[in-house]
């Protein structure tokens, strides 16, 4: 029995077994039956056949994808999960959206995909929950981005900071008239606590407390683009004590090596980036890679976490806002980069 005449393009018919559909929607074609096996309860087919298409519908206007795209980018983007991904697939097929899939259907995949050879739950969960559950976060948004590499992520190795610092206490050597040493202050400052460079140019004397080694850092200048959580106190090493020492006893503590203040300006850095790359050039640091002041932020975060280990005191001292951006400034380091440091005289424990 074919289609009645004049009735929607997804109106069931009994094929002799059960009723079926048979239907396209944006070119994607649905024919298969809806298990209503029963030719006097065609109400029931109707209605299934009628779910079918108006969900066919939803999925070609959703703002989001299939689990089968989704996956398909998820692979190509960062090449993880791959054959898992493939059989999860295959599983869902090539219409579930990803926003469709509830904990009920991941269950129930989680059981039909289950093999044999696997003897424990954590092993069934890895090959199916987390790569499915890792697609459909990066469809809806909700998985962490992947940070792109950029200049600022360098980070300096303890050698090559001592060989910023050799230079910045000599910068003749860079060809650079700074008497006051005003540019070696200010990497030994950034260095020592990690604050960033529109921070760290508008710390006054009254600022500081030296008699615990604490700076409050009070917000950034104009344009500078940056958030009231990061206003906090700091703790100066002893090592960039020395190296800044001696230090303005009023007004800015840190200023340009012709002692006016030092101006950031939102998306163009400083005027001070020139002579850093000076300083950064005599001592060899650009040969294969920029660098720049807030390379000087990724090294304390890497340094600090190397040798105290203290995730939110490493969040507190930073100023930063949760522990997603904190592990991005916190880069991997050679277990004994915490005693090689102590060695130098950076001492970053509480």
């Amino acid at each position: 029995m074919g289609k009645l005449k004049g009735t929607a393009c997804w109106y069931p018919f009994w094929d002799g077994r059960s009723y079926c559909f048979d239907f396209y929607v944006e070119g994607q074609r649905y024919r298969r039956s809806t298990g209503v096996c029963d030719i006097e309860a065609a109400e029931i087919a109707i209605e299934v056949a009628k779910g079918v298409h108006d969900a066919a519908w939803e999925r070609v206007l959703s703002p989001y994808p299939s689990f089968q795209e989704a996956g398909r980018l998820y692979v190509e983007r960062f090449g993880k999960h791959a054959k898992e991904v493939e059989e999860l697939t295959d599983y869902f097929g090539p219409f579930i959206g990803v926003d469709e899939i509830t904990s009920f259907m991941l269950d129930q995949a989680l059981v039909d995909l289950k093999r044999p050879t696997w003897t424990t739950n954590r092993t069934a969960q890895r090959q199916v929950l987390v790569p499915a559950n890792a697609v459909i976060n990066f469809a809806l948004g909700k998985r962490p981005r992947q940070w792109e590499p950029s200049q600022r992520e360098r980070t300096l190795t303890l050698e090559e900071a001592e060989s910023l610092i050799r230079v910045a206490q000599k910068p003749e050597m860079a060809g650079l008239q700074d008497p006051k040493r005003r540019l070696l202050k200010l990497i030994a400052f950034e260095l020592g606590t990690g604050a960033a460079p529109g921070e760290t140019h508008v710390v006054r004397a009254e600022d500081c407390n030296w008699s615990t080694q604490q700076v409050f850092v009070r917000g950034v200048q104009s344009g500078a683009r940056k958030t009231k959580c990061r206003r906090r106190w700091v703790r100066v090493p002893d090592r960039s004590l020395e190296l800044m020492d001696p230090l303005p006893e009023e007004g800015l503590i840190f200023l340009t090596p012709t002692g006016r203040p030092i101006i950031t300006r939102e998306n163009r850095g400083t005027h001070l980036i020139r002579p850093f790359h000076k300083l950064c050039d005599a001592a060899g640091l650009r040969a294969h890679e920029e660098i720049v002041f807030y390379t000087l932020r990724h090294t304390w975060a890497t340094w600090f976490s190397a040798q105290v280990g203290d995730l939110a005191l490493l969040i507190e001292r930073g100023g930063w806002s949760d522990s997603q951006m904190a592990m991005h400034y916190r880069k991997q380091a050679p277990d004994d980069l915490g005693a090689r440091l102590l060695a130098h005289g950076w001492d970053f424990r509480p």
